[in-house]
């Protein structure tokens, strides 16, 4: 636990996560990250079709298609100086969840918390509303002060968020056919 405490603080920084993946080759890191639950970014991860939007220096939105057991969907996450500070898995139903600082939560998987709609459309729409409307509140529960001080050009968060929204909308599509 201590160990595990340890490693995310100091996978919180840049420069860490570049050397760490810099200096492994893929499937290393991937199994690594997942066995230790390290937000070592999205590369890592095991998703489909990623795409990079970015909003701004320092900051992007990651969307993806993402199969989890038999649920299938996209989702989109956002990142802040390499640290993912917002997940949303929209698979619809009562499987479509979101989690607040994964890149901290010692087990992500209590941090989830549910939508409140069951279409993967409305999820995907409550998803970037979030994002929009609530990002400050989730800067600012991150430990580092650079983080937790950052905001976003509301125009250039505008911009990315539609074209998130526009591609997870074809992933959707691609999804049910």
């Amino acid at each position: 636990m201590l160990f595990r405490r340890i490693l995310r603080y100091i996978f919180a920084f840049n420069l860490s996560k570049r050397l760490f993946n810099a200096l492994l080759p893929r499937f290393m890191r991937r199994k690594i990250a997942s066995s230790l639950d390290l937000d070592t970014g999205p590369f890592n991860r095991p998703i489909d079709d990623l795409e990079l939007i970015p909003i701004q220096p320092d900051s992007y939105l990651a969307v993806y298609f993402k199969r989890y057991g038999t649920d299938i969907g996209p989702g989109v996450s956002l990142y802040v100086f390499e640290n993912e500070i917002l997940r949303f898995d929209c698979f619809g139903g009562d499987h479509g969840h979101y989690h607040s600082l994964p890149c901290l939560s010692t087990f992500p998987g209590n941090e989830r918390n549910d939508f409140s709609t069951d279409s993967i459309e409305a999820q995907i729409d409550q998803a970037l509303a979030e994002i929009t409307g609530n990002y400050i509140a989730h800067l600012a529960r991150h430990f580092r002060r650079r983080i937790r001080e950052f905001r976003f050009d509301q125009a250039q968060l505008g911009v990315a968020v539609s074209a998130a929204r526009s591609r997870m909308l074809i992933a959707e599509l691609s999804s049910n056919e």
